[in-house]
């Protein structure tokens, strides 16, 4: 008897482009020899309904948010093998949430970290000022000294690029000088992917064959090795 084909879940809509681009990308990354039932099963909750991560923590309101991650893991937990939170910012609820709802989420903070420890050069944090504000990276990295990480302006511009360009669906060439303006600052060719929204980047970076710039994208990753994480008993 064939073994059966395991189901990723996604938990996603934070935000809705880059979940959409999440789901293109598993299939540009896994397209089928012989028939379309070789690729991934994938189901995808795309919930933009969901409250706003940042204003969550700023004005101390994150039982809304944290209670509707649980409810949609409770959902998934049903139909799916393993699970993709397409937000970072959003694990920052995992450990308030009872463990049996969570043991089937991929950590993309833990695929950065294992990503970051095998680099060869420190990589800038582009996160949003939520995910600094918790510190996701920075407490749950092995690789911590390797993260580099922005000031509270700078930090500031990121938002800008998530909030009004990536997230509107604009094109990644508007944000693409000023990275590389940061880079050059920071004396480094590598960025992280500390939002998701950056996935779109990082894919812009590949179509338009940019390799002076190098990406550690969980998604990407994730997309790449579909079947071997997805089939591995270590899962981060």
């Amino acid at each position: 008897m064939s073994k059966k084909p395991p189901i990723l879940g996604v938990l996603g809509g934070m935000g809705p482009v880059v979940t959409a681009e999440f789901l293109k990308s598993i299939y540009e990354y896994n397209q089928f020899i012989h028939q379309e039932q070789e690729t991934p099963n994938v189901i995808v909750f795309s919930l933009p309904s969901i409250p706003d991560r940042n204003n969550s923590i700023n004005t101390g309101n994150e039982k809304e948010f944290i209670d509707f991650i649980q409810l949609h893991l409770e959902n998934l937990n049903q139909l799916v093998d393993h699970i993709v939170i397409g937000c970072c910012l959003a694990h920052y609820a995992l450990p308030q949430i009872p463990e049996h709802l969570t043991r089937k989420v991929i950590s993309l903070i833990k695929i950065a970290d294992q990503q970051l420890q095998e680099h060869d050069e420190p990589a800038l944090l582009l996160a949003s000022t939520g995910t600094y504000t918790k510190k996701l990276f920075q407490e749950n990295c092995i690789a911590t000294e390797r993260i580099i990480s922005l000031s509270k302006a700078e930090q500031q511009l990121i938002d800008d690029m998530i909030f009004k360009i990536l997230k509107r669906g604009q094109d990644p060439f508007k944000i693409l000088a000023d990275i590389k303006d940061l880079l050059e600052k920071y004396n480094t060719h590598s960025y992280i992917s500390g939002c998701t929204e950056f996935h779109l980047l990082t894919k812009y970076l590949k179509a338009n064959g940019i390799d002076s710039i190098k990406a550690i994208d969980p998604l990407s990753t994730i997309a790449q090795n579909f079947f071997q994480l997805l089939d591995s008993n270590s899962l981060p």
